[in-house]
């Protein structure tokens, strides 16, 4: 993959999993007993990545070429932005079905959404590693080391989301 396809993957991957960690961090137990938790994580992954992509939409109208400016050109620009945005409506997948899991009643409320929060960060976390497997370098400890910083900074912006927004 190009170097620039890479980093606005990693982008929406990262922002996109933070986005459904605060959401995460937001449900109620009443809401996960509820099933509302479900719909809740999915319509945030999703809702986020639309608007992901009309913002990259709008932003590559912005001083167009004249070949920039072909029906192709734009079709391929959407295809572009609409394959680089996916881990953001991807990320709420997992949280998605352990919400339904505790809902169902297969595992306490409490340990879906522990689990849901835990698998974001994990998620979070790995990037680091996966830089480091994009690049083809190999794998070092300073590479998990900032995984785990970036999942715990993650995890304060998905805290202060919750306490600032809700």
């Amino acid at each position: 993959m190009p170097v620039g396809k890479v980093r606005e993957w990693l982008s929406s991957y990262v922002y996109g999993n933070i986005t459904v960690l605060s959401a995460a961090i937001a449900v109620t137990p009443e809401q996960i007993h509820h099933g509302a938790a479900v719909w809740t994580v999915l319509a945030t992954g999703l809702l986020t990545f639309l608007a992901h992509v009309l913002a990259h939409v709008v932003a590559h109208g912005f001083g167009q070429t004249a070949d920039e400016q072909e029906p192709t050109a734009h079709r391929a620009a959407l295809r572009e932005v609409l394959g680089t945005a996916r881990p953001i409506a991807t990320s709420a997948l997992i949280p998605a079905a352990l919400f339904a899991a505790a809902w169902l009643g297969w595992l306490p409320s409490a340990w879906g959404q522990a689990a849901a929060v835990i698998v974001l960060a994990v998620r979070i976390g790995f990037v680091g590693v996966f830089t480091q497997r994009f690049s083809g370098k190999a794998l070092t400890l300073r590479a998990l080391w900032s995984g785990v910083v970036l999942a715990l900074v993650a995890f304060g912006i998905g805290i202060a989301k919750v306490l600032l927004t809700h």
